[in-house]
């Protein structure tokens, strides 16, 4: 189903920074078909003055996050009846798919700026996301600089300092070279051995930032590179990278 990566890096011809191609997974903002309900997720315009070394990307949704939701559509056991952390949540797109599949509760992140946002798209899928069957217990939206990570008792507003996610998600933040380590270092610190597991999803945009996670994805934990069409029926271009991660022990 899905083989170990080697510590070889793929082969990757150089691209320039953010080479966008057209975006490969339907989107509509109107709603698209998810998990027999529909996931409406509103964008705005891209802000580079919105604040952060991310540019503003924030407010969009990208390929990344739709191949990461259509991936946990296909297994939603993933999520299902956990504690869920997304990084760089954007629009909430992950996030509130998390909870349609059932997620006991959800906990989504990214800067301030993208906050307003992410909330109103919690609001606006909240029908879908408290559902009958498979009810989420709640979905909250809370800053996380990966500057300055802030203690995960305190995103998931508990006093229970040993507290951790059962998941955590990461959707296409893998681009700009410098945001490389302090992504790393709040993996590190949000994730216990052996038991935390991290899904990450990212379109190749250039080879330095990748290469850099690469390598430093490979230190910190045990990564295996996920075939999405064998394990899910799910067609990728190669440009899109699917991990799935428990931190070394």
């Amino acid at each position: 189903m899905m083989e170990e990566s080697e510590r070889t890096k793929p082969e990757s011809e150089p691209a320039p920074l953010l080479a966008i191609m057209g975006r490969f997974y339907p989107f509509d903002e109107s709603g698209i078909p998810f998990a027999d309900t529909t996931l409406v997720i509103q964008e705005m315009q891209n802000q580079s003055n919105a604040g952060g070394e991310d540019g503003g990307t924030g407010l969009n949704v990208w390929d990344g996050a739709l191949l990461i939701a259509r991936y946990l559509e296909k297994r939603p056991e993933i999520v299902r009846n956990k504690k869920v952390l997304e990084l760089g949540s954007g629009c909430g797109l992950v996030g509130i798919a998390s909870g349609i599949l059932g997620a006991n509760e959800v906990v989504m992140t990214d800067l301030q700026y993208a906050l307003p946002l992410m909330r109103e798209n919690v609001e606006r899928n909240e029908s879908s996301w408290k559902g009958e069957e498979l009810p989420c217990q709640r979905i909250e939206c809370e800053e996380c600089d990966w500057f300055a990570p802030p203690p995960i008792n305190e995103l998931f507003g508990s006093k229970n300092e040993e507290m951790r996610p059962d998941v955590i998600l990461v959707a296409d933040c893998v681009w700009i070279s410098s945001l490389i380590a302090p992504l790393l270092h709040t993996l590190k610190m949000y994730t216990t051995d052996g038991y935390t597991q991290v899904i990450i999803t990212y379109q190749q945009r250039g080879r330095e930032a990748h290469e850099e996670f690469w390598q430093g994805i490979h230190e910190l934990f045990d990564v295996v590179v996920v075939d999405t069409e064998k394990s899910a029926g799910l067609t990728k271009p190669d440009v899109f990278h699917v991990f799935e991660c428990t931190k070394k022990k």
